[in-house]
């Protein structure tokens, strides 16, 4: 099932469908998109095909929205294992929650260390991806929607070709200002929402895919489009899609 939500959001990772250099996990109010991190991060470190290991591409997790364990056990339960990768140093982890709770009073690390943090590693890291889960912590703790952008603004700049960025924004809908800007930087956007109608036993919400159109168009610029929009359930060891109004879906 991670696989067909790999390939349904565009992120298989393969010479005809390269990951994008930008991922944004939009998150609006009354859903929970941390079924698609644990995908991604499985996916990040799983071997490529016909290779025993894929340690020369490297992980760095913000982890500001859960603890680390949070993640470990949520991969688990989608067949991945993070243990060695965060033993040798695939994988590396910078626990906001926990280091703001270990530096109190002090609001550390604040957004000008986390930078020089995530630049340290991706000078280190050529073949590397960056998760950002969540950037609304830092809008709680007195920074500006202006200063996220700025920071975002330069991690893209910084990144080569071989480095991708996903970011997550919970509560999306409520920053209007930085959602527009980060949708800009974006190559993917994957927009989680509920169902206007209500709750459902059935399905937890929506997922809208958006991304750019592929090399064969005959546009003259590049506009983000909605490249297909399913329904979605989030079970204890998988996670099930739908297409609108299909079979097997009660009461919707």
């Amino acid at each position: 099932m991670a696989q067909q939500l790999l390939s349904t959001c565009g992120l298989i990772g393969t010479d005809q469908q390269p990951f994008p250099a930008v991922t944004f996990i939009k998150q609006n109010c009354g859903t929970d998109g941390s079924f698609l991190v644990a995908t991604i991060l499985g996916q990040r470190l799983k071997p490529a095909p016909g290779s025993l290991n894929n340690r020369d591409h490297r992980v760095l997790l913000i982890a500001s929205h859960h603890s680390y364990s949070h993640y470990s056990s949520a991969c688990l339960k989608l067949t991945y294992n993070l243990g060695p990768a965060r033993e040798c140093g695939q994988l590396q982890v910078i626990d906001t929650g926990s280091e703001l709770l270990q530096n109190y009073p002090r609001l550390e690390p604040t957004l000008e260390q986390l930078q020089a943090r995530i630049f340290a590693f991706m000078d280190e890291s050529p073949k590397s991806t960056v998760i950002l889960d969540d950037v609304s912590l830092f809008l709680n703790l007195g920074h500006s929607e202006n200063q996220l952008i700025d920071l975002v603004e330069a991690l893209v700049e910084k990144q080569t070709p071989e480095q991708q960025l996903v970011i997550k924004l919970n509560t999306a809908d409520l920053y209007k200002v930085l959602c527009a800007n980060l949708d800009d930087l974006a190559q993917t956007e994957l927009q989680l929402e509920p169902l206007a109608s209500g709750n459902f036993r059935e399905v937890d919400g929506r997922l809208s895919i958006h991304r750019y159109p592929g090399k064969n168009h005959d546009r003259l610029f590049f506009v983000k489009q909605l490249d297909r929009s399913v329904l979605y359930k989030v079970n204890d060891r998988n996670v099930k899609l739908f297409a609108p109004g299909e079979l097997g879906i009660k009461h919707l």
